[in-house]
């Protein structure tokens, strides 16, 4: 047995993005590996026949194979990669070979058939210069140098003006098209400042959640129904947070919420939307996506699927996702299966097909009907084969809510030694971990140490009071987190009580910030993509002012006393934890002054510290950044710890 090598998620194969043909005889979906040469990531699309359940490489790698399920097939986009031109070729999969099949004037993020005659599409516009896709040549090339002309130039006239991974955002909108399938013109159906952020089809119709905005953008939408002949009417126009518009059985079905009993971060509801009236249909307390954490996942996933008049959807469970139906009475669960977290799926007569993390395997497509699980695909299969793979044992601090949380064992452990401990705490907050690879923790317990994580109050998976942090970040969550590690200390005597360290990113990289200002009890800490100063956090972040929201302070606009008392910076005189600090230079979640402030503050008061700034990357860098940038992070997390809680 030998033990996991740091590099190695750089030959993982990580799928993502299943679809089922409109004959539903075949699934889609896109198999994604790094390319090292490149540095960057290379796919491809393939597909599964449901009968013989064989599978086909529908296209080369490629650099990426966005693709959609139509009613007249399966179409994926392919454009010329060093064409500036913005528009979307279609190519349709057919069994002797991919076609050409159409051209549009857009970059096409979603496709859907509206009737026989039009197709309805998402794309991107800029209230700028809106119509762009329907200029003429000679005016496209004169528009293209007045913005080269001006590209030292960024001008903000709203908010948000920035989002994480994609730059300045300002002006920036998600528009409706109509596309005719005769001659595959377009014609932008949603005025200049709509940002939609759900669509669906209904007998002909578009019905769709946007968001109406010309400088500040709230967290409120409204619902709008288009038809050819009478284009757009408002038929809901009251204060709700929509995140998905849908049809059940014939009806105007939307997910979201009032945000009346636990703020901006409690779950959504089911609502018919009847007479202009929001009418519960079914109760809800959890979020309808996979929020189980991994480090070893790239590429979209879907969090609902329509099965003829069924809606199924994705949620998590406590520590891993599941998949549910939406009844009349409520919320049935649809495929729930120990040591199974589903990340996309399908649904064919009685049959489930599934994206799925099994026990500590990476991703492979597996066929569920009820309990029994079979597995289709073997693309990692042989990733881990002879290597130590530690399975996590689940250990429970005994609360008025019960905190559970894991551990995963050191390669070649031996009761008569002792060992450093990593605590690494999960993102969000209101995310989880799960007992599903985690390629850096399973790295560090190859590397020697026990590895301890674990699902605090904010998390998700257990319902809006368990979620709920509102004026309690850094109360009840770091309480939590170390009860939680006080009984780690306590079941497993082989942990060196004085070789404890600590990391975690994004909320994580908060609790790590607030964790070296409460106490000296770990000797070492690498803090990630983390947030110092709420203060700062708020006027700066694409999240920004929706934390204070989030949070119910009185005045949002005057809450400074409320984000000082919970940011971390405020206690960093007492810190003396010897400190690694990791940040992307494009991070807009976690905007780099969050890392500079206290890596300043701590460095002048003579703690030891070290600050890792990777150039263009964002908040996503351990999931999806530049392969040799993942390596590197890695390796300086790890060679912190290493520095600092070795056995002296």
């Amino acid at each position: 047995m030998r033990p996991i090598e740091l590099d190695q998620f750089t030959r993982f194969h990580f799928l993502s993005s299943l679809h089922l043909s409109g004959d539903k005889k075949k699934i889609f979906f896109v198999d994604t590996k790094i390319d090292m040469e490149e540095n960057g990531y290379k796919a491809k699309l393939v597909s599964i026949d449901l009968q013989s359940q064989e599978s086909k490489d529908v296209t080369d790698y490629e650099k990426s194979v966005p693709f959609m399920s139509l009613k007249d097939g399966i179409f994926f986009i392919r454009n010329d990669p060093d064409s500036k031109e913005i528009a979307s070729s279609f190519y349709k999969v057919e069994e002797e070979g991919n076609t050409f099949a159409f051209k549009l004037p857009i970059a096409v993020s979603a496709l859907k058939d509206l009737d026989d005659d039009h197709y309805v599409a998402l794309s991107q516009t800029n209230r700028a210069c809106p119509d762009y896709y329907a200029l003429s040549k000679e005016d496209k090339e004169a528009y293209d140098k007045k913005v080269k002309d001006n590209e030292d130039y960024i001008v903000f006239d709203e908010y948000p003006f920035v989002f994480n991974g994609a730059g300045v955002v300002n002006g920036n909108r998600n528009s409706l098209f109509l596309v005719d399938k005769k001659d595959f013109s377009v014609k932008k159906i949603t005025p200049a400042t709509f940002d939609v952020s759900s669509f669906e089809v209904m007998n002909g119709k578009i019905i769709f959640s946007a968001n109406d905005f010309t400088t500040y953008k709230t967290k409120w939408d409204k619902v709008y129904e288009f038809d050819k002949e009478n284009g757009i009417t408002m038929i809901y126009k009251d204060k709700m947070a929509i995140h998905k518009v849908f049809k059940d059985k014939g009806r105007v079905f939307v997910f979201g919420t009032f945000a009346k009993d636990f703020g901006e971060m409690e779950a959504g509801k089911f609502y018919e939307l009847k007479d202009g009236k929001m009418e519960l249909r079914v109760d809800n307390e959890f979020s309808m996506y996979n929020s189980v954490g991994s480090d070893s996942r790239y590429g979209r996933g879907k969090n609902s699927f329509k099965d003829n008049e069924d809606n199924y959807f994705l949620t998590c469970d406590k520590d891993r996702s599941i998949v549910l139906k939406l009844e009349e009475g409520g919320l049935k669960k649809a495929v729930d299966i120990e040591g199974f977290s589903v990340d996309d799926f399908v649904k064919v007569n009685d049959d489930f097909y599934c994206i799925a993390m099994k026990d500590q395997k990476l991703q492979e497509v597996y066929k569920v009907n009820g309990n029994e699980v079979k597995q289709l695909t073997s693309f990692n299969e042989e990733v881990f084969k002879d290597y130590y793979v530690a399975k996590p044992e689940k250990i429970t601090v005994k609360k008025a809510a019960d905190i559970d949380g894991w551990v995963l064992r050191p390669f070649d452990f031996d009761e008569n030694k002792s060992y450093p401990a990593i605590l690494d705490i999960h993102g969000g907050p209101k995310t989880a971990y799960g007992e599903v690879y985690y390629h850096e923790m399973q790295y560090w317990a190859s590397k020697g140490y026990f590895v301890m994580f674990c699902n605090p109050r904010g998390s998700d998976g257990k319902g809006n009071q368990f979620a709920d942090l509102r004026h309690q970040f850094g109360g009840i969550d770091y309480q939590d987190i170390m009860a939680f590690v006080d009984l780690v200390l306590e079941k497993y005597p082989w942990i060196d009580k004085e070789r404890l360290g600590v990391t975690g990113g994004s909320y994580g990289g908060y609790m790590t910030n607030w964790i070296i200002g409460q106490t000296d009890r770990f000797k070492a800490a690498a803090t990630q993509r983390s947030i110092s100063n709420w203060i700062s956090e708020v006027g700066v972040s694409d999240y920004g002012i929706d934390f204070p929201i989030e949070q119910e302070f009185g005045d949002v606009r005057n809450c400074a006393g409320e984000l000082w008392g919970m940011s971390p910076l405020k206690f960093v005189n007492n810190a003396k934890t010897p400190t690694l600090f990791i940040h992307s230079t494009e991070d807009y979640r976690c905007p780099v002054p969050e890392a500079l402030q206290l890596y300043t503050a701590l460095t002048c008061n003579g703690v030891e510290t070290r600050m890792c700034l990777f150039k263009g990357e964002n908040h996503e860098l351990s999931r999806s950044g530049k392969p040799t940038h993942r390596i590197r992070r890695l390796e300086e997390i790890t060679n912190w710890m290493d520095s600092h809680l070795a056995q002296e």
